[in-house]
């Protein structure tokens, strides 16, 4: 018998992200040097580098959002303030050797399959070909600017939070924030003593958990740089206790359910006005829409000069916002912190299989994909947080690691010459999304609320089940899930 001839495949990573660099340091790992990675900005680090707003931070404990390898000590707090992850993140890219495979300012428009490549094409108009694209653009991408007569014609500066203008002095002004979600309180927060009016307009309001946030003291800090595998424990250690808690009862857990909604409540009796409290008080069922972790919103909320309007916005003029009950709320700058379209994965790209086929098509009554890193019809085509990544349960950094190495799993079998090509079989794609909906129905998810979670269709986009349950069905990849053209 013949032995396969070894072949190192040429491969294209599509963003620079988190899940981006993780990339190429597992292709590096693996010996694979034949690859690029195209990144629309103009350094690493993809939402790290482009959310730059007063008080970002991550609510995900601080040593569970390190990769695995690379645990971090210089961590200043349980909670990772955003400047300290896009400096973490540029620091593996570098460290690694990833930066000098990423070609900056190249924004991806297509990714076409041909014959037995993949050609993408940029904006810049450049075609590049490669056997194999992992996307890694990520999931909160695209800002979202909320639907609002009269939004182009306030007359002082106004800017979605991912796109903050550092210009802007809010000392002493009159500001409004568009929003309740984690990124409005974390402005709220950070703004309250530097403004002289601060506004926030709510539609929704959000269940606020405590995150019991500390300082990590200089001599904590060097016995982790002394000794990494303290860090590294920490990042276990606080991976469990999140997926011991919020994880198992957004799946259904009852009891701990009850236990965070406890832990809300008596958060939220800090409110003193009965009135405000009342405003702030949610109307669906914990866990339906993602959970906010703030020690300190309810506090800036409270301030004599931040105030909570809920009356609803009628439309914005040049002077302010005017709410449905015909007040005019004069301001100087509004910020929308609206959100994302959030795991919208084709949006302004158009990936299309040989048959002529789109992404965008196929998924046109809600993304499947197998198991969240490749989709049938699409060969040699795979996703870092891909649709069903359990992104509503565990860190982010934690389900690329364990994507990223089933992916491996199979390019390593490209690269020794033993396959040419993997497509995954539509009997193994429709049978794991069976075996997602079967989970669903005892998710907080579907309790009634609306949310970034749910398709077009009030399904979950989430993984419905726990942390070990998606490891354990990650762990063996199983080819037999895929049609395999050979090498000749």
């Amino acid at each position: 018998m013949t032995q396969a001839k070894s072949h190192t495949p040429t491969v294209l990573v599509l963003g620079a992200g988190m899940s981006g660099i993780l990339a190429g340091i597992k292709l590096k790992e693996a010996g694979i040097s034949t690859f690029e990675i195209l990144e629309m900005g103009d350094s690493v680090g993809g939402t790290w580098r482009d959310n730059t707003y007063p008080g970002l931070s991550c609510d995900v404990p601080a040593h569970s959002y390190d990769y695995t390898f690379e645990p971090n000590w210089r961590w200043k707090s349980t909670y990772a303030e955003g400047p300290e992850i896009y400096a973490y993140f540029k620091h593996c890219s570098d460290k690694y050797g990833v930066t000098p495979h990423v070609r900056f300012g190249t924004r991806v428009t297509s990714v076409t399959r041909e014959g037995e490549l993949w050609t993408v094409l940029s904006a810049d108009g450049v075609k590049r070909q490669a056997q194999i694209v992992i996307n890694c653009l990520g999931v909160l991408v695209h800002p979202m600017e909320p639907d609002i007569e009269g939004l182009q014609s306030f007359a002082g500066p106004r800017f979605h939070s991912a796109s903050w203008d550092h210009s802007v002095s809010m000392d002493g002004k009159r500001v409004g924030v568009i929003g309740t979600g984690s990124t409005a309180t974390q402005i709220i927060c950070a703004l309250a003593d530097r403004t002289a009016r601060l506004e926030m307009y709510q539609r929704t309001a959000q269940w606020v958990c405590p995150n019991f946030d500390t300082r990590r003291p200089e001599w904590l800090r060097q016995l982790h740089r002394a000794v990494p595998k303290i860090s590294w424990a920490a990042g276990r250690i606080q991976n469990w206790i999140l997926e011991s808690t919020f994880c198992q009862a957004v799946i259904g857990n009852q009891r701990m359910k009850n236990i965070l909604l406890k832990l809300c409540l008596r958060h939220l009796a800090k409110v003193k006005d009965p009135v405000l409290r009342e405003k702030l008080t949610p109307r669906f069922e914990l866990g339906c829409r993602r959970l906010i972790f703030s020690d300190t919103f309810y506090d800036a909320i409270q301030k004599p000069n931040v105030s909570l309007v809920t009356e609803g916005i009628q439309r914005i003029e040049p002077q302010g916002i005017r709410t449905k009950d015909g007040q005019l709320h004069e301001l100087d700058v509004i910020v929308t912190a609206t959100g994302f379209h959030a795991l919208d994965y084709t949006r302004n790209l158009v990936i299309r299989n040989e048959q002529g086929q789109s992404l965008g098509e196929v998924w046109a009554q809600g993304a499947q994909a197998l198991r969240s890193v490749a989709v049938a019809g699409f060969p040699n085509f795979f996703m870092l947080i891909g649709p069903h990544s359990p992104i509503g349960n565990f860190s982010l950094t934690g389900i690329s690691e364990i994507q990223m190495k089933y992916i491996m799993s199979f390019i390593d079998r490209i690269k020794s010459g033993e396959v040419k090509t993997l497509n995954p079989k539509p009997e193994a794609q429709t049978r794991y999304n069976a075996h997602l909906r079967d989970g669903f129905a005892k998710t907080q998810w579907v309790t009634g609320c609306s949310s970034w979670y749910l398709d077009k269709n009030g399904l979950p986009r989430m993984y419905p089940f726990t942390p070990n349950d998606y490891r354990r069905e990650m762990k063996d990849p199983d080819i037999a899930e895929f049609d395999v053209t050979a090498t000749a």
